[in-house]
């Protein structure tokens, strides 16, 4: 049976998400906010999906200029029906990153993360999910062909995607210069690894991220990151 089609309403947008597509998570929505801070100028999101994470930046930086880049055409015409009407500049190409080459101050992706599992019979989520159409190494020179010799990126993996990430990056000139571990709550295995990077190598900054509190409230630092956006914290 397929997923229905759903909208979640932020405090300045609402997106249709889903079918095609994923559903918006919590954790693409932490690494949006998170982002969103180091953007700057012409900004690049790599397999926008539904345009989150172009939303979300956007919404902070309106001046900015953006591009959504998605290789599913159906997903693509969701994004552009999502940003449409937006008092924003965000464009939707409907390409893959292997083909696409421009130059740009910030580049920001949450790639698929599978490898190695049982194909999803849905072929929307398969493409999504699983790193046949984009590996760590392929997002990696995707962003080095694309990058501005002092901008920066953003990437969202599991640990250890990020870990081939990080390696498959080092090859092209590419350096993480900031992680942030996101945990469910502190005594909790990582979920998701949040970096940002650029062609400049340094002392690497570490830092953790939990969504919830032992009481499931939610911590301090999500609701200081999230606030912008979600209706739930006035």
């Amino acid at each position: 049976m397929a997923e229905s089609r759903s909208i979640f309403q932020f405090k300045k947008f609402q997106l249709a998400h889903g079918n095609p597509g994923l559903k918006i998570t919590t954790e693409a929505c932490l690494f949006g906010a998170w982002a969103q801070q180091f953007a700057s100028g012409k900004v690049l999101d790599i397999g926008t999906g539904c345009g989150l994470l172009a939303c979300m930046i956007a919404q902070e930086n309106p001046n900015y200029t953006l591009t959504g880049l998605e290789i599913q055409a159906d997903l693509a015409v969701l994004a552009r029906e999502n940003v449409v009407n937006l008092p924003y500049s965000i464009e939707i190409i409907t390409e893959s990153i292997q083909r696409f080459v421009d130059h740009f101050d910030f580049i920001i992706s949450n790639p698929p993360f599978f490898m190695d599992h049982l194909a999803n019979p849905n072929a929307s989520k398969q493409i999504a999910m699983h790193t046949d159409h984009l590996s760590p190494a392929e997002l990696a020179e995707g962003i080095s062909k694309n990058l501005n010799p002092d901008g920066q990126f953003a990437v969202l993996y599991p640990p250890f995607g990020m870990k081939q990430f990080e390696v498959e990056a080092k090859k092209l000139g590419l350096f993480i210069n900031h992680l942030v571990e996101v945990k469910h709550q502190k005594d909790r295995e990582t979920l998701r690894v949040m970096a940002l990077g650029s062609r400049h190598i340094g002392v690497q900054k570490r830092e953790m991220i939990c969504i919830k509190n032992p009481d499931q409230s939610y911590t301090a630092e999500f609701i200081h990151l999230l606030k912008p956006y979600y209706l739930i914290f006035d």
